[in-house]
């Protein structure tokens, strides 16, 4: 967790060390790929040489240069401030980038010859690709790579702040695509192992390449301790991300403790975590320096930091060696047995109890994204250069935080994967209490010179895009049965949320407006005959609540209710806040007045 050091000269990482380290990483990787791949040796060598080899090392390039293009995107964008330390990391990111895309196109190409058992440059590669690139994991080793190539658009053009952070969102979308092609812990728990995933890849990426694009920026005194600073607070969230999700996923695709002992794809990501526990160690060591600099008569040492950060850099290589290697063989959960019921096949989780007192006591489930997401909320309202809030708001981000917990991680979302009551009722949540909540907190505001209808519109426009999403059959099975439409789904009723609550807070017909949507789309599921998505909801096996339209239906009274008394509320707080607001102008007015009437008596004597 180290930055750069302060020396005159800019560091240079030579060309030929960098290969030589990648060469020997690359080596390790496929040693340890052949270890862990197990029963999956024989279709291995069926792709051929190339392929079974070439896999790891794809992988391990690609993840090396996409940290690189995120953690420099990060860097640039956020942690320095000298407009020539910035454009030297944009620089060294669009290389990478152009690096990293090669790469992608090269993991493409292996995966498909091991899929497919298609030895690369034998005549019948390539013959199907297509049908390859229609799976699921075809689609989205696509995407990751138009995602990546993108990114090498970004960055050759990028040159300031803003076109950093945009780089780094185009870089994010390109890991997310590429954590759904990781493995689903045996098509169980599917959404934790994507998410942790998700969580894993970003916060390596920000750690590690951040890191090494410090190295090549030129050494400052006067800023050197604030840029190893600003870096090390994000490092050590990054390595907080980086354990607990890796611990969380590791636990997702293990059959017991036996696994340790048992299977070389546990016994290598137990190495990971040792070398992450070192990691930690170098980095308390680091925050003890700069702790020592900040002291009076302190000084910063841009040497110490300097060989700390080459240490960090040899363990992170290789980690992510290690991680190239378990990306190319199977979990040991991927063996075991999975359940046969209806509900399993469809959720990837067993059917929850019947929905008694004690049942939904006791039904709770931790969700990766919805824990990542309020970390990063309340790292937000807290970090140390972020604005000061007064006690008011800090309630309202609280709040906030915990109902999103309790609506991903509780009740709600358990029976919502199987319940159409549950599901409604939980957007209906996320929409109406935790973006508005959120809005609340981060005095999210509509422009001033805004026209008077967009309140309105916006108060009729929210609700309504959840209810079409609803409407349309695709939209709605997509987010039941995939993780990334499911996510979009859920932060789209969160960010709609605090759309409405900005509306609400600017105008009295947004609440009304609001209202209106909700009562008839309660109405319609409470009078309706037909069934949302009945292959799904219909088919979940349940031996309680059978009657599936019955429970929509009881869905639909309960969505009614909350209109009713949720449009009551927020129309009065509404109302509140306008009298508020006009009767501050008219003491304004009043104030205004006065100091007029003086200044005319003042000239007058």
């Amino acid at each position: 967790m180290t930055g750069r050091p302060s020396t005159s000269r800019a560091p240079l990482l030579v060309p030929g060390a960098v290969a030589a380290t990648v060469a020997v990483l690359a080596v390790l990787s496929v040693l340890a790929a052949r270890t862990a791949a197990g029963p999956a040796e024989a279709i291995l060598a069926s792709a051929g040489p190339l392929a079974r080899d070439g896999a790891p090392v794809a992988a391990l390039v690609a993840d090396l240069a996409g940290a690189l293009v995120l953690g420099g995107a990060a860097v640039a964008g956020w942690v320095v401030r000298r407009g020539e330390d910035r454009a030297v990391a944009l620089r060294a990111v669009a290389v990478a980038s152009v690096v990293w895309t090669l790469a992608q196109l090269a993991l493409l190409l292996t995966s498909y010859a091991v899929a497919t058992g298609q030895p690369i440059g034998s005549g019948s590669f390539g013959s199907d690709l297509p049908v390859y690139l229609g799976t699921e994991l075809g689609l989205w080793m696509l995407a990751s790579l138009v995602l990546a190539a993108a990114a090498t658009v970004v960055a050759v053009g990028a040159t300031g702040p803003w076109g950093a952070r945009a780089l780094a969102l185009c870089a994010g979308g390109s890991i997310l695509a590429k954590a759904m092609t990781g493995h689903a812990s045996g098509n169980a728990d599917h959404e934790t192992a994507t998410s942790t995933m998700l969580v894993h890849l970003l916060a390596v990426g920000v750690w590690i390449g951040g890191l090494a694009v410090l190295q090549l920026l030129p050494g400052h005194d006067r800023d050197a301790a604030g840029v190893v600073r600003r870096y090390s607070r994000l490092a050590l969230v990054c390595w907080v991300a980086i354990l607990a999700s890796g611990v969380w996923a590791l636990s997702a695709r293990m059959n017991g403790l036996g696994d340790l002992l048992t299977s070389a794809y546990v016994q290598i990501a137990a190495l990971k975590t040792v070398l992450l526990v070192l990691l930690g160690a170098a980095g308390v060591l680091q925050r003890r320096l700069l702790a020592d600099a900040a002291a009076p008569g302190g000084g910063f040492d841009g040497a110490v930091h300097r060989r700390l950060a080459i240490l960090e850099l040899a363990l992170m290589g290789l980690a992510v060696a290690l991680a190239a290697a378990m990306s190319s063989s199977p979990p040991p959960a991927d063996s075991a047995p999975q359940s046969t019921e209806p509900a399993f096949l469809l959720t990837g989780y067993p059917l929850p109890p019947a929905p008694k007192l004690g049942g939904i006591a006791a039904a709770w489930r931790p969700d990766a994204f919805a824990l990542a997401a309020s970390a990063v909320l309340v790292l937000a309202w807290w970090w140390p250069t972020a604005p000061r809030r007064d006690a008011r708001s800090t309630r309202f981000l609280l709040a906030a935080v915990i109902a999103l917990l309790a609506v991903q991680c509780g009740p709600l979302a358990v029976y919502g994967k199987v319940l159409v009551s549950a599901h409604v009722l939980q957007h209906a949540v996320l929409l109406l209490v935790v973006g508005p909540l959120l809005a609340a907190a981060f005095d999210v505001r509509l422009p001033a010179r805004a026209p008077r209808w967009l309140a309105p519109g916006l108060g009729f426009a929210a609700p309504m895009l959840i209810v079409l999403a609803y409407a349309w059959p695709t939209v709605l099975r997509l987010a039941l049965e995939a993780h990334v439409p499911h996510l979009v789904l859920i932060v789209g009723s969160v960010g709609l949320g605090v759309a409405l609550g900005a509306a609400v807070r600017a105008s009295r017909a947004a609440a009304p407006a609001t209202g209106v949507v909700l009562v008839l789309a309660a109405l319609q599921l409470a009078l309706g005959s037909r069934l949302l998505v009945p292959s799904w909801f219909g088919a979940t096996g349940r031996t309680w609540l059978v009657d599936a339209l019955a429970d929509q239906r009881r869905g639909g009274w309960a969505l009614l209710a909350i209109a009713v008394g949720w449009t009551a509320a927020a129309s009065a707080l509404s109302a509140r806040q306008s009298r508020g607001v006009g009767s501050v102008s008219n003491s304004e007015r009043t104030v205004r007045s006065r100091a007029m009437r003086s200044s005319r008596s003042a000239k007058g004597s």
